[in-house]
């Protein structure tokens, strides 16, 4: 178990952490329900978590093709950016 522990340590660049569990659930808006203020709502907050997983980077530990999954990444922070 210490060396897988090792492996992803070195893998992952230390980033993977096991015990952090996350128990947010993602809420799916019907779109007859979406008016200006929950678009802006859900617009802020997926550029927010795009910019969380930009700041991850190339990181294997959590992607699979991490260089191009940060790439792609990237680009789609650039357009959220753009949308208004």
């Amino acid at each position: 178990m210490n060396k897988l522990k090792e492996t992803f340590k070195r893998i992952g660049g230390g980033k993977l952490n096991t015990k952090t569990k996350i128990n947010e659930r993602i809420k799916v808006i019907p779109a007859s329900k979406i008016d200006s203020k929950t678009w802006m709502k859900m617009k802020y907050d997926l550029r927010d978590q795009f910019d969380e997983l930009v700041k991850i980077g190339q990181d294997y530990g959590v992607f699979q093709n991490a260089q191009g999954t940060n790439k792609i990444l990237k680009q789609i922070k650039r357009l959220m950016d753009k949308v208004s």
